[in-house]
């Protein structure tokens, strides 16, 4: 895949360049400055240089998918960033008709009141990121991570956040699992959370259930006709022969050739 990734010179972003490298795919790489260009070819991606504060809109055309793992650094910049901005690439996405959108989301984003200021207010942030993604109609997943660690990744996970594990994850754990998340379509339409556990990634990954099926919708005409009555014997005919579905109809016979006048419309007329 063409991948699109959003804050690839961040700390999470930094590790899941070359991972995405590592396994076959074509990183874009959306940083907001030049600084960090050289490191980023160096690693094989292609870096393209925007604010997700303005038009980003353009990255996105030519890409199969787009991660956001980007993370605003000020307070102020929250709702720029880790709302407006990933809400945009979002829309970008579904205009692009991309065949995967993986957004970064954290755990406490479904109750950011909860919580206390600033945490609240980057909570928030992702929870209206989380919000407009679910509108659009694109495969979408949704990622909640718990806080990313600086250790050493052990390549196993869980999906069940129940307080009796810390709410924690690895930078090296995190970025396996959206790279693994790109094949999985189990989880498109998905919302996941993802901390540390005892399950191998490919596996907690597998065990999410698909999202379920639209509603099928339809005119009824089925079920009403399954009420009607059975035919009644005295409207057939006695001598009627039984329908034999594998005979095609020939009709009452050959059809009468069909006259077309040939005749000169100008006669005489050199």
């Amino acid at each position: 895949m063409i991948v699109l990734v959003a804050g690839a010179d961040g700390r999470l972003g930094r590790v899941l360049v070359p991972l995405l490298v590592a396994s076959g795919h074509v990183v874009r790489a959306l940083v907001r400055t030049g600084e960090h260009v050289g490191a980023l070819e160096a690693q094989g991606a292609t870096p393209l240089v925007a604010d997700l504060r303005g038009d980003v809109e353009w990255a996105v055309d030519g890409c199969d998918a787009a991660i956001f793992a980007a993370g605003a650094r000020r307070r102020t910049d929250f709702g720029a960033i880790d709302g407006g901005g990933a809400a945009k690439l979002a829309e970008a996405a579904h205009r692009f008709e991309l065949r995967r959108f993986v957004l970064c989301s954290a755990i406490g984003a479904g109750e950011p009141e909860r919580r206390r200021a600033p945490l609240r207010d980057f909570l928030a942030a992702k929870q209206f990121a989380e919000r407009r993604l679910q509108q659009l109609n694109v495969p979408w997943t949704i990622l909640r991570f718990g806080g990313l660690t600086r250790a050493p990744g052990t390549g196993r996970i869980t999906t069940t956040v129940d307080g009796r594990r810390p709410p924690t994850i690895s930078r090296d754990d995190a970025a396996a699992v959206l790279v693994e998340t790109l094949s999985r379509p189990n989880l498109a339409h998905r919302l996941v959370e993802a901390i540390e556990g005892d399950r191998r990634i490919a596996d907690a990954l597998a065990a999410v259930e698909p999202a379920p099926l639209p509603p099928v919708r339809n005119s009824g005409l089925g079920a009403a006709q399954a009420t009607n009555p059975p035919p009644d014997p005295t409207m057939l005919f006695p001598d009627a022969a039984p329908l034999d579905t594998d005979v095609d109809y020939q009709g009452d016979g050959p059809l009468a050739p069909e006259v077309i006048d040939n005749d000169d419309p100008s006669p005489r007329v050199p």
